[in-house]
């Protein structure tokens, strides 16, 4: 069977859901990376853009996501504080921007108040004067003149799908996928640019997981943040899977989801973030064929990779950043 059927489809954005299900039923992981290596080459695709978060403000979140430990739900061992101060905020950004073309403000809970977010517009505003970043925030389920007041500060909107619309009862139900849905659109008709993925491994089989990637692109997002789940002690999904009630995701089936995204969503931004080193292991630098973009530094509860070692790679791929 050939694959290179789907190239055109690809770079036309013509892939449907039976085309990506022929190929992940019929192809490896090898054959996926190259052809979205040539997918990513016919849009001349070679930088590397790298963004960084902060945990700006960590834990008490009152949803049940069954992946989080942030949750109220959990018990979990990780640091629980209040919104950060700017200076420490700023202090943050300030190191990554050495590397870095984006840094996102990330807080938990289900939305932020309004106390909350004008502190944070304040040192979006700070960071903007004090740096040249591109910033993000992920602040949950807001209203239009929260976003309105983000779209004044040309600030990227984070809000992910986390899994597919049928398989999000599964691991959430304090609100729904919708809801989701909802504030994206929101974001999108103000005129933000916002980035959303999820998170493979949740349990999800891949006719789901492309349902998932499916619905990103009829929303249109502006970039696409991919995770692999990291299981946390103390989550439901960590004792799921010691439980053997749920399967790990493998490091190939993780690089052919990777793969069939960038598929999908040709002249999107593909970017993949938590979960790789505990997932990928050695095979991270393959996942680069299919992306434009990579988070570095550590997560939100959860260390990341040593960042000389990242850029070593993007480098040693011939990839530019």
């Amino acid at each position: 069977m050939e694959i290179f059927k789907f190239y055109e489809k690809s770079i036309n954005n013509k892939i449907d859901f039976e085309d990506a299900l022929e190929l992940y039923e019929n192809f490896d992981a090898y054959d996926l990376l190259y052809l979205a290596y040539k997918i990513k080459k016919a849009f001349k695709k070679n930088k590397i853009d790298l963004c960084s978060i902060i945990n700006a403000k960590s834990g008490k979140c009152s949803e049940n996501c069954a992946f989080c430990s942030q949750s109220i739900y959990h018990k979990t061992d990780i640091q629980v504080y209040p919104l950060k101060s700017k200076e420490e905020i700023l202090n943050k950004a300030k190191k990554m921007e050495k590397c870095c073309n984006r840094f996102s403000i990330v807080v938990s809970g289900k939305s932020i108040s309004d106390e909350e977010f004008e502190k944070v517009v304040e040192i979006i505003e700070e960071i903007k004067k004090q740096t040249k970043l591109k910033v993000c925030t992920s602040l949950g389920i807001i209203d239009k003149d929260k976003l309105k007041a983000l779209k004044e500060l040309d600030v990227r909107y984070h809000h992910n799908l986390e899994s597919s619309r049928n398989h999000f009862k599964n691991i959430c139900t304090t609100h729904t996928y919708e809801d989701r849905v909802k504030t994206i659109k929101k974001a999108k008709k103000l005129g933000l640019e916002v980035c959303s993925g999820g998170i493979f491994g949740l349990g999800e089989d891949f006719k789901e997981r492309i349902d998932m990637m499916m619905d990103l692109k009829k929303l249109d997002v502006d970039s696409v943040a991919l995770n692999i789940l990291h299981p946390i002690k103390g989550t439901k999904m960590c004792d799921l899977i010691e439980k053997n009630e749920i399967k790990p995701i493998s490091p190939m089936e993780a690089l052919k989801s990777i793969a069939i995204c960038r598929v999908i969503m040709p002249d999107k931004e593909i970017r993949l973030c938590g979960g790789r080193e505990f997932n990928l292991h050695d095979l991270q630098c393959l996942s680069l064929l299919a992306l434009d973009g990579l988070m570095v530094g550590d997560y939100l509860t959860t260390k990341g990779r040593v960042l000389e070692d990242d850029l070593r790679m993007i480098r040693d791929m011939g990839f530019i950043y």
